[in-house]
């Protein structure tokens, strides 16, 4: 006789569950990185356009050029920090893919634990049923009262 656990579709649906996560998981940490990068290049930008304001300020310039650059440089905070942002929030929803795989991991566990129990079962039962045939086997050949004739 084979053994057949009742809850494999159970545990099936938890390991597929459990690899959902994981793909999640490694797609929000793939969009952290690019945020981050993102937000690289923004601060990269920032800090150019100071460092070319700052020479253009040695130099005679007209008042609406230096509007233009303290306009340009304010934008540029605003991104940068709209960028912080978006990091900040991709990095709570990458902390929610691991909370959620590590939730989807444990669940597949318990699953394998009670197949394994299960398991154990059915060969210590599988044990008990072949001495019990033993016996009866035993009891045919010898009879009850241990006569050896």
């Amino acid at each position: 006789m084979a053994y057949h656990f009742k809850l494999e579709t159970v545990l099936g649906l938890r390991r597929n569950l459990e690899e959902l996560a994981q793909q999640k998981l490694a797609r929000e940490l793939t969009l952290l990185e690019e945020r981050k990068l993102l937000l690289a290049a923004l601060k990269q930008q920032r800090q150019e356009l100071i460092a070319e304001f700052e020479e253009e300020k040695h130099r005679q310039m007209p008042a609406s050029f230096f509007a233009l650059y303290m306009e340009g440089i304010f934008r540029k905070e605003q991104e940068v920090a709209a960028g912080q942002a978006q990091v900040e929030a991709q990095q709570k929803a990458v902390l929610q893919a691991r909370e959620e795989l590590a939730g989807k991991v444990r669940d597949k566990k318990v699953m394998e634990k009670a197949r394994e129990r299960d398991y154990q079962k059915f060969l210590l039962a599988g044990l008990k049923k072949e001495q019990n045939e033993a016996d009866e086997q035993m009891v045919l050949r010898f009879g009850r009262k241990g006569n050896l004739q």
